[in-house]
Parts: structure tokens; C-alpha cells; sequence
């Protein structure tokens, strides 16, 4: 029976079914390499770096001369300079304070553009909230520059129009008791547009039966809210967390243009230790040494946001 069925094969068919395989593997040599000349420029400009940083963590390099090996030096002067004790305490507090912002209000400001049902007037507040992305994030940090000005700022005038004391005015960034806090305050109302959109998104896919279901079983309002539409939009809140906990372990620009981390290190982060380990004093290694670190932080904090913050109710659309 078999041997009738293969010899009743015709010649055409079995030298087609021979091919398939070879044709599907030279398919894929062709395609591997199409992606050769981006695979090079990936490993060039982004792996090999990151490879030569945690080599170079380990020496004594000046950017210009040949490096020398010290082993663990750099990592023990990082852990044993109490400047970098307060560098990391003040980034755990911005860490934590831009995590609850990133993710609570655009999260409530998503769900009330959600819920306007009028489809132009919702793509009006969509469009209203978004349009700052187009705005250089340097020009906003001048401009908070101004508003914090403990002379001539807005925050200042409005305290002093409402009756508070000369002596008694805050020196925001110009003080240590209050410069971290001025940083927690640059970009009020926090809506980050980006979140916004990521969140939007989220709350747009929700099948509307789901919710109609809940609301038959008398679920309304927030116990809407926190047993139907927050699950459902775990994923993007994992998206925004990780994202926004890897840029400000990595970011030091607002340091870096409103206080240079003073006054004294009040506002000191390991990034613009970084910066000017690197740039100004030429401690190349030692700059690498804190990269590996951040590095290191980054990938812990991924690989548990990942593993463990988790939920079997995320919705999944087939």
C-alpha cells in the first residue's frame, strides 16, 4: 500500500517536495544577510561600548593613555566616598517620587479622556495634553529655571502677593533643604504625554462587554475602575514603571543645567558623578565603574519587574 502510494508520486511533485527545503534555507541566508550590515552597526555602536565600559571599569584610564588594572579600586572607592551614599539616596527619593507621578496621574487622566464619549471633544483633550512633547525638554527646565528663581520666580510672587514674608520666601534650588524638592516640582502637572497615550491605549482596547457585564452586576464608578479597567491595563503600567524607573537611574540633565548637584551635593545623582568623573575630571575608568553600576541596577529592577509583577487578569486580545 505505501509502495503504491510513492510510486504513484509523479516525478515534478517529489523534485518539488526535494526543493522546498533547500529553498527555504537559501531564503534564509539571503535574509541573514540583508541584516548582517545592521547586526554590525548594533554590535558597533551599542554592544561593543557597553563591553569596553565594564572592561575599562576595572582600570585606571584617562581617555588617552593606555589603561592600567586595578581590579576592584574604582568599585571600592565608589562604595567607601560618602558623596556617592547621598548620590544614591537622593536617586532612590526621585526614583520613587517620579515613579508614583508617571504612573498615577496620567493613568487618572487617561481614564477621564476615556470615559468623554464625545469623539472630537475627546480628541481635543488628547491633542491638548500631548501637544507639550513638542516643546525641548531644555526649554522647560529654563523655564522652571525662572518660575523657582527665589528673586524674580512666579512661585516666589504668588507667595509674597498671598501675604507671605520676605525672610520667610523660599530659596528653592538655591537652598539645600529645598533643591531636591524643586526638582520633584519641574514638570507639574506631571502628564507625561507618552504615558498618556500608552495608558489611552490600554483603556480603548478593554472589550466593552466586559464592562457591561460588571455594570449589570452593579459594579459602577471606582469599583469599576480598580476591578475591571486597572487590571486590564496592567501591561502598560509594567511598560511605563520600567521605563520610567531606567531613565531616572540614567538621567542627570536637570541636575546638570538647574544646580550641577549643589548646593553642596543636595541634589548629587551617580549619573552627573558620571558625567563629570568623565568629562571633566578624565577618570574614564572610574565614570565606567558607575555606568556598570547603574547597569547593574537597571537589569535587577527589569529582571523583577518582569519575573514578579505579574497579573493572570491582563487581557490579551487574540
Amino acid at each position: 500500500m505505501d509502495q503504491t502510494s510513492e510510486t504513484n508520486l509523479s516525478p515534478g511533485v517529489m523534485q518539488t517536495a526535494f526543493r522546498r527545503p533547500v529553498k527555504r534555507r537559501n531564503n534564509n541566508v539571503i535574509a541573514f544577510l540583508f541584516l548582517l550590515p545592521t547586526l554590525a552597526m548594533i554590535f558597533v555602536f551599542s554592544y561593543y561600548p557597553a563591553i569596553a565600559a565594564f572592561v575599562y571599569s576595572f582600570t585606571k584610564w584617562n581617555g588617552f593613555n593606555a589603561p592600567e588594572f586595578i581590579g576592584f579600586g574604582n568599585f571600592k572607592e565608589i562604595f567607601g566616598t560618602p558623596v556617592f551614599s547621598k548620590a544614591f539616596w537622593n536617586l532612590f527619593w526621585l526614583t520613587l517620587f517620579q515613579i508614583v507621578i508617571s504612573i498615577a496621574v496620567p493613568l487618572l487622566v487617561a481614564r477621564m479622556i476615556y470615559k468623554v464619549r464625545h469623539g472630537r471633544l475627546q480628541n481635543a483633550y488628547r491633542l491638548l495634553f500631548v501637544f507639550p512633547l513638542v516643546i525641548p525638554g531644555m526649554i522647560i527646565i529654563l523655564l522652571w529655571q525662572f518660575i523657582l528663581n527665589p528673586d524674580v520666580g512666579m512661585i516666589n510672587a504668588a507667595l509674597s502677593f498671598l501675604g507671605m514674608p520676605e525672610d520667610r520666601l523660599p530659596l528653592w534650588l538655591a537652598s539645600p533643604d529645598t533643591a531636591l524638592m524643586s526638582l520633584m516640582l519641574i514638570g507639574f502637572p506631571w502628564v507625561n504625554g507618552v504615558a498618556l497615550l500608552i495608558f489611552l491605549a490600554g483603556f480603548q482596547s478593554i472589550p466593552q462587554e466586559i464592562v457591561e457585564s460588571a455594570t449589570v452586576d452593579g459594579a459602577k464608578g471606582f469599583r469599576i475602575f480598580y476591578r475591571i479597567e486597572l487590571p486590564l491595563v496592567m501591561s502598560q503600567i509594567k511598560l511605563i514603571l520600567i521605563l520610567t524607573i531606567i531613565g531616572s537611574l540614567q538621567g542627570f540633565q536637570t541636575q546638570l543645567v538647574l544646580t550641577g548637584g549643589g548646593p553642596g551635593f543636595s541634589t548629587t545623582v551617580p549619573g552627573l558623578v558620571m558625567y563629570q568623573e568623565a568629562m571633566i575630571n578624565n577618570r574614564m575608568g572610574f565614570a565606567c565603574a558607575i555606568g556598570v553600576i547603574l547597569f547593574i541596577l537597571i537589569f535587577v529592577v527589569t529582571y523583577i519587574n518582569n519575573k514578579y509583577l505579574q497579573s493572570s487578569t491582563e487581557y490579551s486580545p487574540k
